[in-house]
């Protein structure tokens, strides 16, 4: 996982930094339990079911502009709310673990989209992260993937 930077090009997370660079805007990262460094949620909106919405809204969006409008973009969308709300209430507040739990749940019910989906589980997730990231660090957010909705 990295970021862009406006020193060298690219700012890789490791465990001796305390913070990483996108632009301007400085990104916190948790360093508990030591190892790499995560990127934290805390602060972020703490209704948990409002902040999946804009999520879930977010995720149908993009999916509908990239491929075309489709019922099953608002069901994975739905799912992948119904991930982040599960984990942020039971307390987790890292990118990478919602991240994770969302491709995941998507991957194991993927039966219910496969048919209709043009993207996968993975595909969704890592849209999160960007999603996610973007919610942290606002409109200065890096610009190395897909346009964030």
């Amino acid at each position: 996982f990295f970021l862009p930077s406006s020193t060298n090009g690219l700012a890789f997370l490791s465990p001796s930094l305390s913070r990483a660079h996108c632009g301007s805007m400085a990104l916190k990262m948790s360093t508990e339990n030591g190892g790499i460094q995560a990127m934290s949620l805390r602060g972020l909106d703490e209704d948990h079911e409002a902040e999946g919405t804009k999520m879930a809204t977010s995720i149908s969006t993009w999916l509908d502009a990239e491929w075309m409008p489709q019922e099953v973009h608002v069901q994975m969308a739905e799912s992948a709310k119904g991930s982040y709300m599960r984990c942020r209430t039971n307390g987790d507040d890292d990118v990478m673990s919602i991240m994770m739990a969302i491709s995941e749940d998507l991957e194991k019910n993927w039966s219910l989209y496969d048919a209709d989906a043009f993207v996968n589980a993975w595909d969704v997730g890592n849209y999160v992260s960007d999603y996610l990231a973007k919610r942290i660090v606002g409109s200065d957010a890096c610009e190395c993937s897909s346009e964030i909705f």
